[in-house]
């Protein structure tokens, strides 16, 4: 009986530290790009460990162009980070910088 209140309070502990993690997930461009994109683009969009600047991208790319590779991927940038939704979000975003 007494691991069983035991496994409980454990479980109940793991998830609501999973549900606030996604209650802190940023909802807006900027914050996604930060959490997931600035690692490899640079918190300042002009590239830094392993990808490129990403500044003035709206003379490269329309919006779908721009989903479509951040949803696929390529060379060394993963696909899929990003739901379809946080996708769309950072690339408006991406366009306006």
């Amino acid at each position: 009986m007494k691991r069983l209140w035991l496994l409980s309070v454990l479980i109940l502990i793991i998830m609501a530290g999973c549900s606030a993690n996604a209650a802190d997930a940023p909802k807006d461009g900027p914050g996604l790009f930060e959490q997931k994109c600035s690692a490899c683009h640079g918190s300042n969009l002009k590239g830094a460990t392993a990808g490129p600047a990403v500044l003035n991208m709206k003379s490269k790319y329309t919006e779908d162009e721009l989903i479509k590779l951040m949803t696929d991927g390529k060379g060394m940038m993963p696909g899929k980070l990003l739901t379809e939704t946080e996708n769309k979000l950072v690339a408006q975003w991406l366009l306006e910088q």
